[in-house]
């Protein structure tokens, strides 16, 4: 009775790392267990240094290290092949403020991203690009960095990128409004009382003088006077016409002699 070979021997004529997994590949099959992972705890790939050391401008200090680290020229190696002309910007967060921005690789260069092209990452606009020079504020190794970088925008991502500033000039414009608002009214309000005390005084001037209170002496005693004026002369009208008694020639003969000897 002949046994069956527990593995086929079909590995001839190929390479050592295909051989390795097929091998790997039956040991899982044939103990049912978990493949043994051949990447240590500790790695760390290359995107995972330039992550950690790169820099977006890096100064002559960072370069003048007599011995750098191997991550360190790594870090160095892959900021020398950037394009540091004009940004590429991530606008997802640009209500937040929060907007990301980076140097343009060369794939990105040579298709025009960036320049000829929206920088932003989320579109592909080619026409009313307007260039922006950004005040880009960052913190690198605890230390907050500015630096003025350029960007070419559409219209639309010029106003995501404008988004804060607009709001703040937006928001400055309406306390002004509120301010020559709150102004004018107080300037109405008082315009209004000065007419009102103007025409309180007017109407003084124009007040009819049955009110004594609102005289003086000297209107008072003018006044006085053409009341007493008044009340002589209608008691000379309201009295009774005396009749007038008639003289005998006798005694008109008398008076007129004695005129004649005075």
């Amino acid at each position: 009775m002949t046994t069956r070979p527990m593995f086929r021997n079909d590995l001839h004529g190929v390479d050592a790392y295909t051989r390795h997994k097929k091998l790997i590949k039956d040991y899982v099959l044939f103990y049912n267990q978990k493949a043994p992972s051949t990447t240590p705890a500790n790695y760390r790939s290359e995107h995972d240094i330039i992550r950690e050391h790169h820099k977006f401008i890096r100064s002559d200090d960072d370069d003048t290290t007599e011995e750098p680290s191997w991550e360190q020229r790594v870090a160095k190696k892959y900021y020398d092949q950037l394009f540091k002309e004009y940004a590429i910007c991530d606008l997802k967060y640009y209500k937040e403020g929060k907007i990301a921005l980076r140097w343009r690789t060369e794939k990105e260069v040579v298709s025009g991203k960036g320049q000829f092209v929206c920088a932003s990452t989320r579109c592909d606009a080619t026409s009313m690009l307007n260039s922006w020079e950004v005040n880009f504020g960052y913190v690198e190794d605890g230390i907050k960095k500015n630096e003025l970088v350029k960007v070419r925008l559409c219209p639309e991502c010029s106003d995501k990128l404008n988004y804060k500033t607009q709001k703040r000039l937006a928001k400055a414009q309406k306390q002004q409004a509120k301010k020559r608002a709150r102004s004018s009214s107080v300037e109405e309000g008082e315009s209004d009382h000065r007419h009102t005390k103007r025409s309180r005084a007017t109407s003084k001037d124009k007040q009819p003088l049955d009110h004594p209170e609102d005289e003086t002496n000297e209107e008072q005693d003018t006044r006085n006077q053409e009341t007493k004026a008044k009340d002589e002369a209608s008691s000379i009208w309201s009295q009774p016409i005396s009749a007038k008694e008639e003289k005998s020639k006798e005694e008109e003969f008398e008076d007129y002699f004695a005129d004649l000897l005075q």
